[in-house]
């Protein structure tokens, strides 16, 4: 399977050619929504949702932490990214049988920190995102469960008021940073996905020995 293909420029082009379809369009309005409510004096940028991924009809979202530093190349939040996490994470979706179809990702702290290094949201920024968190589950009438992609996303979480009932799952964060040093992360990030897919009822595909790529 190929990733970081956003690394592409015609990929690039073509995803963002796409985002005004109908399933991500509202999608795509929200974030020149959120992006306007930002002090135009402040680093703070939003990409968009991946026309790619299942947009209104999704019904698992992937809520990681904060946008990284490759995304100011590609203006997407993406599981193709020319990133190691959006690499890892695409594996992993994979090897757990979860459909993009079915996925829907974005981050707690949905505006980019730096464009030039990895910066985690504080608490003050995550409990700034959250009503905006809400916002986005409300446009979401098919989502059935939330995966919670990393610590910090799991503390954001915690300022989200009020959500509706859903499935709330906690999974390791996908970075190479971070399954490095921690050789059972994968696996469990792996099971956590797994669980995702079979709670929404999706079949498992089967895969080829090309699809058992190391996660690292």
């Amino acid at each position: 399977m190929q990733t970081r293909t956003l690394g592409q420029d015609a990929v690039r082009l073509a995803r963002l050619a796409r985002l005004q379809e109908p399933h991500i369009a509202p999608l795509t309005a929200y974030v020149d929504r959120i992006r306007k409510t930002t002090d135009p004096h402040e680093p703070y940028w939003a990409p968009y949702f991946d026309p790619d991924s299942g947009g209104l009809a999704a019904q698992v979202l992937l809520l990681m932490e904060s946008p990284g530093p490759q995304v100011s190349q590609t203006g997407f939040v993406s599981l193709d990214n020319p990133d190691g996490t959006a690499e890892n994470l695409s594996m992993l979706l994979r090897l757990a049988g979860l459909s993009r179809s079915k996925i829907l990702m974005w981050n707690s702290f949905p505006w980019q920190l730096s464009a030039e290094r990895v910066v985690m949201p504080t608490d003050e920024n995550l409990e700034e995102a959250a009503q905006y968190t809400l916002e986005l589950l409300s446009l979401l009438p098919a989502l059935k469960a939330v995966v919670l992609v990393g610590s910090r996303a799991a503390r954001g979480w915690q300022h989200v008021r009020n959500p509706p009932a859903l499935t709330v799952l906690n999974c390791p964060h996908p970075s190479p940073v971070n399954f490095g040093p921690k050789p059972g992360a994968a696996a469990l990030a792996l099971s956590v996905l797994g669980q995702a897919r079979t709670l929404i009822g999706q079949q498992k595909s089967a895969l080829s020995d090309a699809d058992y790529k190391t996660i690292a």
